[in-house]
């Protein structure tokens, strides 16, 4: 702990952060926004992923706009779109109403624009403002400073219990190389922003995850020797950029870490996506082009330099991309040469294992996207290349028969969407020049004002290859299904509103765990009730449908069976005074797989209260659990530090119980704490293997600070 604080001084004197602009005291708290809408898209992310995610590239442009609220009067407002904050027929409508009437001075006045209903003003309006808007500033080096916000992050996080990977002296891992953690329990975090209106932004993150080293540890020389080159001498994840915008014809440069979203994601879009959810009707993609990398996931992101330069109604963007990633590595029988077996994403480096594995391989990838943009429509076309060091040959099972192997691959598509009158319609075909390819399409329609539609069909061949690609699907990787979606949304009255999908998929080829071609089908329905600013709920029921090995005794082939998930949720969120807020969750999930069912239960209460005179929010939860196993788990998003998230599964019998605190000083300088529990009732231990705790309870423990300046 010591040698990060030593560490983060050093980066702060180097960075000359206190040199910079002046304190704004008018800032927003941007935390006293609760992103509630968007909690169950990350509940279902975190279902599909088997190690902790980062979501800050999710919610970050979100946690700005609430602290520097976007004129609706201005052409800014186009970026609700980007949020899913609207949609393409509220945008149209929004923009013909300013242009008939003029300027938006109140919120009030929303009411009377068409589609604009009291659900979509109370989602846009902590992101939102009106009045006149201001005149665009023109670049000027020297104003950088004046017009900058900046914030520096520091986090501190452990779970108190001492697991197993932490008993043994590290010096022992060469005897278990995947058990023991080289490292200390510590999460330590931390985030540097500077930005200056949309000119120029910079960014640093650093994080070092539980387990894993901080700085260059006194091991013995043998185990110094077994890691020769993968010895660790830095904090184990470092990324940073600086990008510029709106200087001429350069729309967008930047220099580091970066993501680039195009079209409808299946050829180019490297960041994370939120799939299917509640918001049934919004599964179009808009894709922001570049985007600086804020997150400390330690794959799927880019490394390099790209630059969109646009001229009249075209965009051009090209790019270049270079950095090291972690890969199995073997010695191939036939050739003798080292090859790659697979590439980890799990970004997790505490292990002697693990961190042989770290930065084996160098992927490099390079290409371009050329947009044209009309009134309403635009058409864009992707061309890429991606290389590897080595050779990828992954193992021979029947399953993997299209999957990649070797070294270099091309991706390209084109891309198109536009609106035509309330019809809004979308697509993207993409393609392994020669020899696979994919596709998606799709229509948005509003025949009325309370009254939105969905459909769209999608196609990845089993053998479509892609690394930086993140359609609408239901697999984990964006190969191998055919699905057609429908989606509907529906204002029953000014206070009820109903939302409903179908999705059916199919799976060509053989999957994991799934001996056959296969089918799937999922279901949700959703009533939400607005009762008043102060009372809302919802209930909503979830079906999911696919086939899956059946592993049985008594036959030699292996048969599929379906296997089904039904989920019921009932959701309250009562606020009795404006300071005071209430949220009564109440779940059940009935798993089945030919003879074996699961059932679990949830019920939880949240508490927020955010003192008048006091700059202190409070955040409690106490949450009852009783599920039959693992595969009747229920997720539940909880609030949590800024620019954290934790999204736990609970499962088994137990109850967890956290307590966040929230203080501010003005607002130049933030302090939270957050500790929570989890017992459970009908066990000696939580957890297994390296993470086993031998108690029956897992205390965690973060604190973060935050400067403004």
């Amino acid at each position: 702990m010591k040698q990060f604080i030593k560490y983060v001084f050093l980066f702060l004197i180097i960075s000359g952060w206190n040199t910079f602009g002046k304190l704004h005291a008018q800032q927003q708290d941007t935390i006293r926004y609760n992103l509630n809408f968007i909690t169950s898209k990350l509940e279902n992310l975190s279902r599909q992923t088997k190690y902790p995610v980062d979501y800050s590239d999710l919610t970050d442009a979100l946690i700005y706009y609430a602290a520097h609220p976007i004129n609706i009067n201005s052409p800014e407002v186009k970026k609700l779109l980007e949020l899913h904050l609207l949609n393409e027929f509220q945008l149209s409508a929004l923009e013909n109403y300013i242009h008939q009437y003029g300027w938006i001075y109140s919120v009030y006045e929303l009411q009377y624009i068409n589609g604009f209903t009291t659900q979509t003003i109370r989602k846009i309006s902590p992101f939102t403002k009106t009045g006149k808007p201001q005149k665009p500033r023109d670049f000027h080096w020297k104003n950088i400073l004046r017009y900058s916000h900046q914030n520096i992050i520091l986090r501190y996080g452990q779970v108190l219990e001492k697991s197993m990977g932490y008993r043994r002296p590290a010096d022992s891992a060469i005897r278990y190389p995947g058990t023991d953690y080289l490292g200390s329990p510590q999460h330590l975090y931390l985030r540097y922003a500077f930005r200056s209106s949309d000119f120029v932004r910079m960014g640093v993150t650093m994080d070092k995850d539980a387990g894993e080293v901080l700085w260059s540890p006194r091991f013995n020389d043998s185990l110094k020797k077994q890691l020769g080159s993968h010895f660790p001498r830095f904090p184990d994840f470092f990324s940073a950029f600086i990008t510029i915008a709106h200087v001429g014809i350069v729309q967008k440069a930047i220099i580091g870490d970066y993501h680039l979203e195009f079209g409808q994601g299946l050829c180019l879009w490297s960041g994370l996506t939120f799939g299917k959810s509640a918001e049934t009707t919004q599964i179009k993609y808009y894709g922001t082009g570049i985007r600086p990398n804020t997150a400390s996931n330690e794959s799927r992101f880019l490394r390099g330099a790209a630059v969109t330069l646009g001229k009249k109604n075209f965009a051009l963007t090209l790019f270049y991309s270079q950095h090291k990633i972690d890969g199995t590595l073997f010695v191939s029988p036939v050739s003798q040469q080292e090859e790659i077996s697979a590439l980890p994403e799990s970004g997790l480096h505490r292990t002697l294992r693990e961190l042989l594995h770290k930065n084996t391989v160098t992927i490099s990838a390079a290409g371009g996207h050329l947009n044209y943009s009309g009134k309403s429509w635009q058409v864009g076309a992707t061309f890429y290349q991606t290389r590897l060091s080595l050779p990828l040959e992954p193992d021979t099972q029947l399953y993997r028969i299209y999957d990649f192997r070797g070294k270099t691959f091309t991706n390209a598509s084109v891309d198109f969407s536009g609106m035509v009158n309330r019809f809004s319609f979308f697509g993207e075909l993409a393609a392994n020049p020669g020899k696979a390819f994919a596709g998606t399409t799709g229509f948005n329609f509003y025949p009325d004002d309370r009254l939105s539609f969905v459909l769209a069909y999608r196609y990845l061949s089993p053998d479509y290859q892609v690394i930086y690609a993140s359609p609408f699907m239901e697999s984990e990787r964006p190969h191998n299904e055919e699905g057609i979606y429908v989606g509907i949304k529906m204002l029953l009255s000014p206070l009820f509103t109903f939302s409903a999908y179908a999705d059916y998929y199919r799976f060509p080829w053989l999957r994991f765990r799934i001996n056959a071609p296969s089918n799937g089908k999922a279901f949700l329905a959703q009533l939400d009730l607005l009762a008043s600013s102060r009372l809302n709920m919802f209930v909503r029921l979830r079906y999911g449908n696919r086939e899956e090995n059946l592993i049985s005794p008594d036959s030699y082939q292996i048969p599929l069976a379906n296997k089904s998930l039904y989920d019921i949720r009932y959701v309250l969120h009562f606020s009795p005074i404006p300071l005071f807020t209430l949220q009564t969750r109440i779940e059940y999930i009935n798993y089945q797989k030919d003879k074996d069912q699961e059932v679990g239960f949830l019920t939880l209460q949240d508490v927020a209260f955010h003192f008048q005179k006091l700059p202190l929010t409070i955040n409690m939860r106490y949450a009852l659990f009783d599920t039959d196993d693992w595969n009747s788990r229920i997720y539940a998003y909880e609030n949590d530090v800024l620019y954290a998230f934790s999204v736990l599964p609970y499962y088994n019998k137990g109850q967890r119980i956290y307590l966040l605190l929230h203080y501010h000083i003005h607002s130049f300088l933030h302090f939270w704490l957050k500790i929570g529990r989890t017992t459970f009732f009908n066990q000696n231990h939580v957890s297994s293997g390296a993470d086993r705790i031998p108690v029956p309870h897992k205390t965690t423990l973060r604190f973060q600070i935050m400067a403004k300046f």
